[in-house]
């Protein structure tokens, strides 16, 4: 696994679970010229990572939304059977709640967490020898 970063997960409340809510989230997003570099909706709570966090949480509020924004940490994964299931079996076992989780474009995960300087330990420990940075 290459290194991985802190982003910016922002998640939004949809207004009601009905067509045109989740749309309406992603326009606002895409009218200010900004990229949406993955996301999940899940019972009306949309998440996403986008290439300008700042300027999509301005877009959402604009549009009447409420966000929250929190770190999560991307990282490439390996497409490969296995490979989120290592991955979250060792967070499991170093007892790191994961908040949520979703994949990003380009191959990449989102995770949040409860202990994120812990779960940056955890992930390094799949990071190549020359890649590592403490």
């Amino acid at each position: 696994m290459k290194n991985f970063d802190t982003l910016k997960d922002l998640q939004v409340t949809l207004d009601k679970d009905r067509p045109g809510t989740l749309a309406k989230a992603a326009m606002a997003i895409s009218n200010a010229g900004i990229n949406i570099e993955g996301f999940c909706e899940v019972d009306g709570q949309f998440h996403t990572v986008t290439s300008d966090p700042a300027g999509a949480k301005r877009a959402l509020e604009s549009a009447g939304y409420k966000v929250r924004e929190n770190d999560v940490v991307v990282f490439h994964a390996e497409d490969r059977p296995g490979f989120l299931a290592e991955i979250l079996k060792r967070i499991t076992d170093n007892e790191i709640n994961v908040g949520v989780a979703y994949t990003l474009t380009n191959t990449r995960i989102a995770v949040g967490a409860d202990q994120a300087s812990k779960l940056k330990d955890v992930l390094q420990e799949f990071a190549p020898t020359a890649a590592r940075t403490r």
